[in-house]
This record gives structure tokens, C-alpha cells and sequence, in this order.
């Protein structure tokens, strides 16, 4: 089966946050489960970002309106072939509601990842003569590592799990339609009434060509790059590129 890549655009800044927020989580479990000093390096890495992004908002607050926000929506629809989600995301709010946040203060402070992330910003900062605590960490076995990273990610489960359910609804939100970029350009409006959430492109994993997205709250473009070469700066197809789209409204 031809392997399709996504690409997304998100168009407020909630969603941005839990776009990265899904991302870095990703790069943690990915990272932790391997078993070189990198691998554990990495993850460490991921974490520190973890917390530094949820340190400049209130993002439990906001998760739980969009949640809560969700859960009205599908109450109202009714039908019993929503009842699995329903029941997802009222165990997952009741979770979040739930939350230890001074445990997840303490994590964030503690001495360890508090002199790693101090060290972390400095090129090279981290390595064995900087921090001899965190060298001796990575000398221990796979195994003790990755059980103390999932112990320093246990208090943000519940977070996890609401910004994985919320995006998957979000997604779901729109079915994908084929479109024509002619000459590598395509442009739409946007309804400002029903604000969209998320623009969706999708291209075959083949394709010699990547879009950058750009828009706001009226309308989106999408330009289709060439890049045959990284070293140098990428330029627009002149080539129509089909593609599937899809605009996330709820």
C-alpha cells in the first residue's frame, strides 16, 4: 500500500500547543524505549520540553474546556454508536480533573532536571564533566532508565491522553477531498462563522513535493515546494500537484 504523509496547519492557538504537545510526547516514548545512553539522553531532552511548554500556559484548564466543550457536542447528537467516545472522554476529564499538579511541580523542580535544564540551553552543556549526576545516570542499566523516565511522566498521563482523544476528534472532524494545486498553487476561504480548527494535506509518501501552508482565520494558501537538494532553499512547482484536504470544523 502507497504510504501517504500528513501535514497540518493549525489555526488557533490551542491547537498549536496541542500539536506540540503530541509531538514532544511522541519523541519522549520513542526516545525512552531505546536503550543507548542517547536514546535516554534524547528523551531527557523531549521531557525538559514537555514541562518548559506546559510552564507558560494553563494548558489543564484549556484541555478540559475543549474537552468539555466535545463531550456537549456529543451529548447533544445522541445515538448509541457514539457511546464508546463519549465514554472516552468523560473517563479522560474526570482524569484530568484528577490531576496531581504539585506532583508535577515536584518532578519539575526536582534537582536532577532542574540542573539539566540549566545546563541544557549551553552547547555541549550536558556533557560528562558539566554533570557528573546525570553521567552517572546514563551509566545504569536500559532498563532503570527508562523506568525512572516513565516515573517523571506518570503525573502527565491524563494530559497525554486528553491531547491525543482531543486531536483524534479534531481530525475526524473533516473527511479528506481530492483537490488540484494548479501550477503548485491552491487558495481557499475559510468560514468565519464556524471557525476551522485544522487544515489537512495529504500526498503520497512518493512525491517529489511538499506544501507550506499559510493562514488565518478567512483563508489559507498552500504552495507546493521542490527541494531537490537541502542545501539549497527550496522553490515553488510550476507542475499541478494533486493532493487530498481536509478542513477541521468542530
Amino acid at each position: 500500500m502507497e504510504r501517504t504523509v500528513w501535514y497540518e496547519l493549525p489555526l488557533n492557538e490551542r491547537i498549536r500547543t496541542w500539536l506540540r504537545l503530541e509531538f514532544l510526547f511522541a519523541r519522549v516514548a520513542h526516545a525512552a524505549a531505546g536503550h543507548s545512553v542517547w536514546d535516554s539522553r534524547a528523551a531527557l531532552e523531549g521531557l525538559l520540553d514537555v514541562f518548559n511548554l506546559l510552564g507558560r500556559s494553563e494548558p489543564r484548564t484549556e484541555l478540559l474546556k475543549d474537552l468539555d466543550r466535545h463531550a456537549t457536542t456529543l451529548a447533544r447528537l445522541g445515538g448509541s454508536r457514539l457511546d464508546p467516545l463519549r465514554a472516552e472522554l468523560d473517563a479522560i476529564i474526570a482524569a484530568i480533573h484528577a490531576l496531581d499538579t504539585r506532583r508535577i511541580e515536584e518532578v519539575r523542580q526536582g534537582d536532577f532536571l532542574v540542573a539539566l535544564r540549566q545546563r541544557n540551553s549551553i552547547p555541549g552543556g550536558t556533557c560528562q564533566f558539566d554533570l557528573p549526576a546525570l553521567h552517572h545516570w546514563l551509566q545504569r542499566e536500559p532498563e532503570v532508565r527508562f523506568e525512572q523516565i516513565g516515573q517523571w511522566l506518570e503525573p502527565l498521563e491524563a494530559l497525554r491522553q486528553g491531547v491525543t482523544l482531543l486531536l483524534r476528534i479534531v481530525r475526524a472532524a473533516a473527511e479528506p477531498a481530492d483537490e488540484i494545486a494548479y501550477g503548485g498553487f491552491y487558495q481557499q476561504s475559510l468560514d468565519a462563522s464556524a471557525p476551522s480548527q485544522l487544515v489537512r494535506v495529504a500526498l503520497p509518501g512518493a512525491v517529489d513535493v511538499f506544501p507550506e501552508i499559510s493562514g488565518g482565520r478567512h483563508r489559507f494558501s498552500i504552495r507546493f515546494m521542490r527541494q531537490p537538494n537541502p542545501a539549497q532553499r527550496p522553490f515553488q512547482t510550476d507542475d499541478d500537484v494533486g493532493f487530498a484536504l481536509a478542513c477541521c470544523v468542530i
